[in-house]
């Protein structure tokens, strides 16, 4: 049988060549990945099945039955780098048993209301959590998964985090924190940090402290948009960090012939007071001097 085009983990066309078409889960050669990817998609399964071929290298178990997964279950799949569990209301993921080969581990649109436990991952770089309904993390959680470069927390129910949140992260280039809930952030959450996309786009924001950003630090991709920003001399840090960064400050646009992403500094806009509703940040200006010295301070005081 001739190897076909699919494009099933990324908008990435992979080429696939069959290899066992008559087991349960298709298995074919990603010839791409140089790996064996077994599709066990959107059977029912309430288990995960164990007649998998041993050399499986990348497993997709999305839109199943599964309400709690343990690493345990994929000890017979010693060459395992790519794993997705994606849609399946999973309501908890249970680590320790090592995956040492694992780099992928999809967990989008499930039911996780806390983060997992990540031990046992030492190999992971991307980790998709998005469209759950976890609602807090602790200082250092993601500690254990220390060459994560992809992580995607979009679409929970985060409201604050704490500012070791990160910590440990170094090799984190993607930062996904859009539309969560999120009312105020720590001004050293970013920390340690080399991000190249950062984006908090959908949130509660109203201000970002002082020196939020890494001084210094250039990114690929900011998206602010979509927060009720509060143009008063509070936010004087933020407007003159988009002004400096322009370049940087991105927006995304759901069109009827894809996602398009495009660059617009004037994208994060007032939300309050009234008179400034619906105009770009970067157009705010007031006599607030420097950003966290005296004469702001009691500027702002007398003003209220």
């Amino acid at each position: 049988m001739p190897c076909v085009l699919s494009m099933l983990l990324s908008p990435v066309q992979t080429m696939l060549c069959p290899t066992s078409p008559h087991l349960p889960c298709p298995s074919e050669m990603n010839l791409i990945k140089d790996r064996l990817q077994v599709n066990c998609s959107g059977q029912g399964l309430s288990v995960v099945p164990l007649a998998l071929p041993r050399s499986t290298g990348i497993l997709l178990l999305s839109s199943n039955r599964l309400a709690s997964v343990s690493t345990a279950a994929f000890q017979h799949l010693p060459e395992l780098a790519e794993l997705d569990l994606s849609g399946n209301a999973l309501g908890a993921l249970h680590t320790g048993p090592p995956l040492p080969l694992l780099q992928e581990l999809v967990l989008s649109h499930n039911a996780l209301g806390v983060l997992p436990t990540l031990q046992g991952l030492p190999a992971l770089t991307r980790l998709a959590l998005a469209h759950n309904n976890i609602s807090g993390l602790l200082p250092g959680a993601f500690r254990d998964v220390g060459q994560l470069m992809d992580l995607n927390l979009r679409g929970n129910q985060l409201r604050t985090l704490p500012e070791e949140a990160f910590e440990g992260l170094a090799m984190l280039k993607n930062l996904d924190l859009s539309d969560n809930a999120l009312e105020e952030l720590p001004p050293g959450l970013l920390a340690g940090l080399q991000l190249d996309k950062l984006s908090l786009s959908g949130n509660q924001l109203r201000t970002l402290p002082s020196g939020f950003f890494p001084e210094g630090h250039i990114f690929a991709y900011v998206y602010l948009a979509g927060n009720p920003w509060r143009c008063d001399c509070g936010l004087a840090y933020l407007r003159g960090w988009i002004e400096d960064n322009d370049f940087s400050i991105y927006i995304q646009e759901q069109r009827p012939d894809g996602l398009l992403t495009e660059n617009d500094p004037h994208s994060p806009v007032c939300d309050e007071p009234l008179r400034h509703h619906g105009s770009p940040v970067l157009e705010f200006k007031q006599a607030c001097g420097k950003a966290g010295d005296t004469m702001t301070k009691i500027w702002i005081s007398m003003g209220q």
